[in-house]
């Protein structure tokens, strides 16, 4: 006991001095190597936010100045337009109007157009005007334009509210040179989806972000309050992207070459260290190398006393994957090899256990898949026999004859199990499918149509044992029998195809369908002993795909009501 304790004291030892030096090392790169790369890379990720988001903002200005080209062709070609230009009276003025607002998009980013050639009015595109477009119109902004040739230029963003629904908005002004006239296009952009936009990437990079446009004024802003002062305190600089130290972190500025507009983004150091996550995976790797340096002295120096042991342990854990044909060698007389001498016994009591549960399992699923494989519905029985009987009154003995023998094929087919029985070919199953069927017609009437979509060379291939049966059953029972006359009416189509590995197997009607909550409960239910009648249907095939293949996931329904039910069996090749 004494030995005992005196090595366990070593191995605490060794344990503790190991431990301190791997926590040592790993503190020591983490402070050289980890955290510089990180910071490093927050900032990079940072970066890259502003260039995305000065990507969309000059992806929406290249979207406007293409609509202004286009725009500016449709004008050029629109004979209600130039008609006014000719002549300026005020009918011709409101044709023109009417044709602009036609020619210009309400969706998306334009919200309204205005169009002024030479010393004609101003035409606008009807709706979603307010006033403060037309104090643009009137402000020095607009008149430099005017006196400016091929110009082409931002206003600053201002906000609008129309019906109720804020607009930021900024104008685009274009002249262009139509038909020996200088025309200007000016096109007012909603910036609510581009916003929205920029605020989704921001969001995800920044703890706070503001936007100024091309007059240097802040129209947007998001993000923690927190940072507002310092990061609106900081000033672009004359080139296009910049990165500055703050108090509490990193400013980073970047500026759009098209619009003038500049992002000024905040990352704090608190956001940096949250990105420390690597480095901790980083540390445990580290602690896990110098771990197995310490597993590979402790073996060396404890050797011989834990190989026993170690071995012992293995033969165990296979024993516990399942392999229970490896027994443990025994080397020794002592405490361990008794312990050994157990173990075999035990494996070799534990061995003849499994195998004889897994016999009387064996032998009880067999019985269980025969006895759904024979159950059939005893109202089906009762009814044909009943229909035997009257037309035996009636005296129609080849009615009898036919009915009668359909029946006789059914059962027969039903009760040959002796040999349990799991699977047949499919020309069986079709054939007794066919018997049931021709009972049916006879017992219901109507105009029910049969599509066998089965290619002849599956005839031969092995399905599971009555399978067919019951989902035509459930077909024309819940789908295709007329609730007013009883009859049967629609179609029923039947298809056996190869499909990956296996065959599938669907049943179609175009019946009533099934309602979204009984839907819901057939795909729950599952086969119950006690049921009798039609509920059998179903769920007695899910548990025979259940004792067959482990699961009833291969079985699928899809239906709705008024659309009909399919009802599809995925087989594995036998």
């Amino acid at each position: 006991m004494k030995r005992s304790r005196s090595i366990q004291g070593k191995l605490r030892r060794r344990i503790v001095l190991v431990g301190l030096a791997s926590f040592f090392v790993a503190t020591l790169l983490s402070n050289l190597v980890w955290v510089p790369m990180l910071r490093s890379r927050a900032l990079k990720t940072a970066k890259n936010g502003n260039e995305e988001i000065t990507s969309r903002i000059d992806s929406m200005l290249e979207f406007i100045d293409n609509y202004s080209e286009n725009l500016a062709l449709s004008v050029q070609q629109n004979t209600a337009i130039q008609r006014y230009f000719a002549e300026p009276t005020a009918s011709n003025q409101n044709i023109a109007m009417l044709s602009l607002s036609n020619l210009t998009s309400y969706e998306g980013i334009v919200r309204a157009v205005f169009l002024e050639m030479n010393d004609r009015p101003l035409l606008d595109s009807l709706s979603r005007i307010c006033e403060a477009d037309y104090e643009l119109l009137h402000a020095q902004w607009y008149r430099d334009i005017r006196d400016s040739e091929f110009c082409r230029r931002l206003s600053g963003v201002y906000n609008v509210s129309i019906n109720n629904i804020d607009y930021p908005t900024v104008a685009y002004a274009r002249n262009f040179y139509l038909n020996n006239r200088w025309c200007t296009f000016v096109i007012f952009t909603s910036l609510n989806d581009t916003l929205y936009d920029v605020r989704t990437v921001g969001e995800n990079n920044y703890d706070y972000f503001l936007l100024r446009d091309s007059t240097g004024s802040v129209f947007y802003t998001a993000g923690d309050e927190t940072w507002a002062e310092r990061t609106a305190a900081v000033e672009p600089e004359a080139g296009l992207s910049g990165l500055m130290e703050i108090t509490g972190g990193t400013a980073l500025i970047r500026r759009s070459v098209n619009s003038g507009w500049t992002i000024t983004s905040f990352v704090s150091n608190s956001n940096i260290l949250r990105s420390l996550m690597p480095y901790s995976l980083g540390l445990l790797m580290s602690l896990a190398c110098l771990l197995l340096m310490m597993l590979i002295v402790l073996s060396t120096s404890l050797g011989k006393m834990l190989r026993p042991v170690v071995s012992l342990a293995k033969t165990m854990d296979s024993a516990a994957k399942g392999n229970l044909e490896q027994k443990v060698e025994i080397c020794s007389d002592d405490e361990i090899g008794l312990l050994q001498q157990s173990y075999n016994k035990m494996l070799d009591d534990l061995r003849r256990s499994i195998d004889l549960i897994a016999e009387k399992e064996r032998t009880e699923q067999q019985i269980r898949f025969g006895l759904l494989v024979s159950q059939i519905d005893p109202h089906f029985i009762c009814n044909t026999i009943n229909s035997i009987n009257y037309l035996a009154r009636k005296n129609r003995c080849e009615d009898v004859v036919t009915v009668n023998t359909a029946l006789m094929a059914i059962l027969r087919d039903r009760l040959r199990v002796n040999d349990i029985e799991i699977t047949d070919t499919v020309a069986k199953e079709i054939a007794v499918v066919e018997q049931y069927l021709k009972i049916q017609r006879f017992m219901y009437g109507g105009d029910l149509r049969v599509v066998w979509d089965i290619e002849p060379e599956l005839s031969e291939e092995q399905i599971p044992k009555n399978m067919i049966q019951p989902l035509v059953e459930n077909a024309l029972f819940h789908g295709l029998i007329d609730q007013e006359s009883g009859m049967l009416n629609g179609e029923l189509r039947i298809a056996l195809q190869r499909a990956d590995s296996g065959l599938l197997l669907t049943v179609r009607d175009n019946g009533v369908g099934i309602e979204p909550e009984k839907l819901e409960e057939l795909l729950r239910r599952t086969h119950r002993p006690d049921e009798r009648g039609s509920k059998i249907g179903l769920s007695n095939i899910r548990s025979r795909l259940y004792y067959l293949y482990g699961s009833a996931d291969c079985l699928t329904i899809e239906s709705a009501p008024g659309q009909g039910t399919t009802i599809s069996i995925r087989f594995q090749t036998f």
